[in-house]
């Protein structure tokens, strides 16, 4: 008999609003290197993000209802020469040619553009042919020995670590120039909680700001066991983390399940990868581009308007590039081999998200502490003021001078093609003021 009220045994269902559902399945799509995720992903993720269940062809219909994006659909949309712009667009910020297939593919999906990555190998190589070469790996340097690592699930094991690529040895353009960058990352999922750019990593006040921003900024939400180098700069860090934990999950004895432990940095190894990863795409071009001013003449550290200017340009540059980056890295799909014991072939968001999709065992060990406890510390460290000048490069007076010439300019778009050109021009402007004159 038919079922005229679409009501069956199940029950009605409360289906999330048409943008709420489009911009789910917008994130899915983005995910495993712009692959998107499986029906069988999706179709968990719903669970987990609105606690709706549905069964496959329900999610196709769906889909459908809501126009998502799929590489199917995105074909059908752009046209040929969109598509070949669009990698165009994307590659210019590519300075030394490392991204390949699986990079450009990721990036394009970020921003909204999916491409079969047959399509997608033919434009860089029609376009971008002789960087394939470059990419090759030919010779491999000797490897240490590594021990397979093994997380229960995502928030067991997070790795902290500081990268001083950029710092002053790395940059080499002169005395206190530098831009160091903190990050944090899950062992289990390989998701990169943070990655910022701080004035000096090596500070023990500034790493405790930026840990009880990292706890902040995720619902204040910690792992069972945060791992560090060596440095005495963590020292702080290990003391927040384990008196959060030892308050909010005490039936965690410190014998049977260790709060923090410190490693020499080539046994930090998930997150010391990482950094040979981001070195080898994102960050060839952001330190090529940083050169070029030094290299041309056109940047002097010893002048103070310089050195502020430089800052004022390129610490918000940067930063938004590592922010791209984290968002690359944290939907692409991770590959792997036999010899890994932590998970792969999936994105580190759904991982995170959905580590069962992975590994049937794995558990999320996320531990929610106290946020009143996690104020207390804020001012037991100095408050927002010492917060403040943990993230500090500049003076709050001439960020509003430079602002204001900023505007004067019509607000040119920074990129890392016209950063030097915009500093000249806000340097040229500047020096005109009395206090600079002089």
């Amino acid at each position: 008999m038919p079922n005229k009220h679409g009501v069956n045994q199940y029950g009605t269902k409360d289906y999330p609003a048409d943008a709420a559902l489009l911009a789910a399945f917008v994130g899915y799509a983005r995910e495993n290197s712009g692959a998107g995720l499986s029906a069988a992903d999706q179709i968990a993720r719903l669970q987990l993000d609105f606690g709706l269940s549905v069964a496959r062809n329900k999610l196709f219909a769906l889909r459908r209802k809501v126009g998502a994006p799929s590489v199917r659909k995105n074909k059908n949309d752009l046209s040929e020469p969109q598509r070949i712009q669009a990698v165009l667009d994307l590659k210019e910020d590519d300075l030394q040619g490392k991204w390949g297939v699986t990079a450009v593919k990721q990036r394009l999906a970020n921003n909204g553009v999916w491409l079969t990555r047959n399509n997608l190998r033919t434009i860089l190589h029609d376009e971008f042919d002789h960087e394939f070469e470059g990419r090759f790996v030919g010779k491999q340097r000797s490897k240490s020995h590594r021990i397979a690592l093994f997380a229960l699930g995502p928030w067991h094991q997070e790795h902290s670590d500081g990268h001083e690529k950029l710092s002053e040895q790395g940059l080499n353009i002169g005395s206190g120039i530098h831009l160091p960058i903190y990050a944090n990352k899950d062992q289990f999922a390989s998701w990169v909680h943070a990655l910022i750019l701080m004035p000096n990593v090596r500070d023990q006040i500034a790493i405790a700001h930026y840990y009880l921003d990292l706890v902040e900024g995720r619902d204040y939400k910690i792992s069972l066991q945060i791992t560090t180098d060596l440095g005495n700069e963590v020292n702080e860090m290990h003391k927040i983390h384990e008196a959060l934990r030892a308050e909010a999950a005490p039936e965690f004895t410190v014998d049977e399940w260790p709060a923090s432990k410190k490693l020499p940095s080539t046994k930090n190894t998930p997150i010391e990868s990482f950094w040979r990863w981001q070195r080898n795409g994102e960050g060839h071009s952001v330190k090529e581009a940083i050169l070029l001013g030094s290299q041309a003449g056109i940047f002097s550290p010893q002048d103070e308007l310089h050195k502020n200017t430089f800052y004022w340009i390129w610490v918000p540059l940067v930063q938004s590039r590592l922010d791209d980056f984290r968002d690359y890295w944290n939907h692409h799909k991770l590959t792997g081999n036999k010899k890994k014991a932590n998970p792969y072939g999936s994105s580190p968001k759904n991982m995170l998200l959905n580590p069962q999709s992975v590994r049937p065992t794995a558990r999320d060990c996320s531990i929610r502490v106290n946020p009143e406890t996690v104020h207390r510390m804020r001012e037991s460290y100095g408050g927002q003021q010492a917060r403040e000048k943990a993230y500090r490069f500049y003076s709050l007076e001439f960020e509003a001078e430079a602002n204001g010439v900023y505007a004067d300019l019509g607000l040119p778009r920074i990129t890392l093609e016209t950063a030097w050109d915009i500093f000249r021009a806000i340097v040229d402007r500047l020096s005109n003021l009395p206090h600079y004159s002089t």
